[in-house]
């Protein structure tokens, strides 16, 4: 007769998840891990402007840190034809920043030498004083030009709230990894091995009936 009990290398098998929640639950995880990182770095940060259509170009531009201190900011710019992933690589830009009065602290060129993704436009440049700024991005290319901008605050220099801290929203989510590794891997296997004892015992039972 056939024992219907599982095999002890069944009972050893970890549990996991179902193959079919694998996915969704790999897609959740990424798309927490993209929002935690979201504005964290340059070439990258925050998005000032999306996509906007400016002269023959479209235009995003990001700002970074996040959010904006005193000190040294990166203003990156992504230049793209209308209706098109191809980038223009071949034109000048300048980033203009100014005081909420209209003084003009200072003209800064973006270039891809200052920026980590070659595909950007990156001005890197000190600004000492907290406030409100109005930023200018002047665009001149091989097809025309012209000027996109948006205000934005300066914090003061390390006035950072603990819930903006990228540091702590890392390591949440490294917390989040381990802890559906042990939902679905390290705590099934600790379940599997306390099984062989129970099954063993049924197995005897099942030999004693048909003796």
């Amino acid at each position: 007769m056939r024992s219907l009990a599982p095999s002890r290398r069944d009972v050893n098998r970890p549990l996991r998840a179902p193959a079919a929640c694998r996915p969704a639950l790999l897609a959740a995880l990424l798309a927490v891990l993209l929002a935690f990182a979201a504005g964290a770095r340059a070439n990258g940060g925050q998005v000032r402007i999306a996509a906007e259509r400016v002269g023959p170009y479209e235009v995003t531009v990001f700002t970074s840190p996040v959010p904006l201190r005193a000190g040294e900011l990166d203003v990156s710019v992504l230049l793209q034809r209308p209706g098109s992933p191809e980038i223009v690589e071949d034109a000048r830009i300048a980033v203009v920043v100014t005081t909420a009065g209209g003084e003009t602290v200072g003209r800064f060129p973006a270039t891809h030498e200052q920026a980590t993704n070659k595909l950007y436009y990156a001005a890197k440049f000190p600004l000492k004083q907290p406030g409100l700024y109005q930023i200018t991005v002047e665009i001149s290319g091989p097809e025309g030009g012209g000027t996109v901008g948006f205000e934005t605050a300066v914090e003061p220099a390390g006035d950072q709230a603990w819930w903006r801290s990228w540091w702590l929203w890392s390591t949440l989510a490294l917390l989040q990894l381990a802890l559906i590794w042990w939902l679905f891997g390290g705590r099934g296997t600790r379940r599997g091995e306390r099984r062989p004892a129970a099954v063993g015992s049924s197995q005897r039972a099942e030999r004693a009936g048909e003796g």
